[in-house]
């Protein structure tokens, strides 16, 4: 009966054995090529971002820092991959804003928003910009675009309802019609609104150029300060609508992180989002820079979550639920 007792606790205590020598040592983390999981395709902000910061990493902690690009389902797939990594501090990366709060309202998930990730900062944010082109040749401010809105929909371009918050908001507040098109690619739809086929879209950074070269129009900042590119141009808080999109970088793990190791990753990041180097690449390309610790990512997330999901209720984006 002894032996068998023993033999018994012995089997009993084997995953626990298993579980213990899995976890990384936080002395000896990291000694192996670490793995930065975007959801978004090469060339875009995030993008620049991932890459800007994977560089610092590297030259801090000594390792491979390689950017993983898994774009698709809305930018769920990096944040999916994420959820399903080991929680070694090995796998990271991007969970954009849309992907927790978003997506959650308008399809089914790999993972759950927030008990999947252990979230670690926030580093920047990505500017939007309301943009118009040839259909609308006699628009030139805010309160033209909104005028031609009550006579008829406009059509609004982004790639995902997330980074449309201002414009749900807006046909809420002014009584403005508006016809929301899903777009794969932020680059198309600047070409469609600058080719006279969209009205407006959610403009990021590659629609710099298209507005000093006169292709586009720029009537407002939908985020919560003016482009630097920009400064005559006021935000559409500033112009009286109670409303900003907010595009925020949020980096996490895995959940179930050793807390050491989660505590080393973020200070990693907000060392690299500080960084001149990092700050010149993000000035560019008109990316604010926002270093948040995780304590103050949690606030801001819960801060900002309950007008975006109000606004895709409200324009009719989120689907029905029961």
């Amino acid at each position: 009966m002894h032996r068998r007792g023993l033999l018994g606790a012995i089997a009993l205590s084997a995953p626990a054995i298993r579980n213990a020598a899995a976890q990384p040592a936080p002395d000896r983390w990291p000694n192996r090529e670490m793995q930065l999981v975007t959801g978004f395709g090469p060339g875009g902000g995030t993008d620049l971002i991932a890459r800007a910061i994977a560089a610092h990493m590297e030259r801090a902690l000594g390792v491979s820092v390689v950017v993983r690009n898994t774009p698709g389902a809305g930018g769920t797939l990096g944040p999916g991959r994420i959820a399903q990594a080991k929680p070694d501090g090995y796998t990271f990366g991007l969970v954009g804003f849309s992907a927790l709060v978003v997506a959650p309202l308008t399809m089914d998930l790999p993972y759950k928003p927030w008990e999947s990730f252990d979230f670690l900062a926030v580093t920047s944010e990505l500017r939007i910009g309301i943009p118009v082109g040839p259909s609308l040749p006699h628009v030139k401010t805010m309160a033209d675009f909104i005028a031609e809105g009550r006579k008829r929909p406009l059509t609004i371009a982004s790639t995902n309802p997330g980074s449309a918050v201002s414009f749900f908001d807006l046909a809420r507040l002014t009584g403005m019609q508006i016809t929301y098109v899903q777009i794969s690619s932020i680059t198309e739809a600047a070409t469609q609104v600058a080719g006279g086929h969209i009205d407006s879209y959610t403009g990021t950074s590659e629609m710099i150029g298209l507005i000093k070269g006169g292709n586009l129009r720029m009537l407002a900042s939908a985020s919560v300060d003016r482009w630097p590119e920009f400064p005559e141009v006021p935000t559409l808080i500033e112009l009286g609508h109670e409303t900003a999109t907010r595009q925020l970088i949020i980096w996490a793990g895995p959940a179930g992180m050793p807390v050491a190791i989660r505590d080393r990753l973020e200070a990693a990041l907000l060392d690299a989002a500080r960084d001149p180097e990092v700050l010149a690449r993000q000035k560019a390309a008109s990316i604010a820079p926002r270093p948040l610790g995780r304590a103050e990512t949690m606030a801001l997330i819960q801060e900002v979550r309950p007008g975006v999901e109000a606004a895709l209720v409200a324009s009719g984006m989120a689907r029905k639920r029961g």
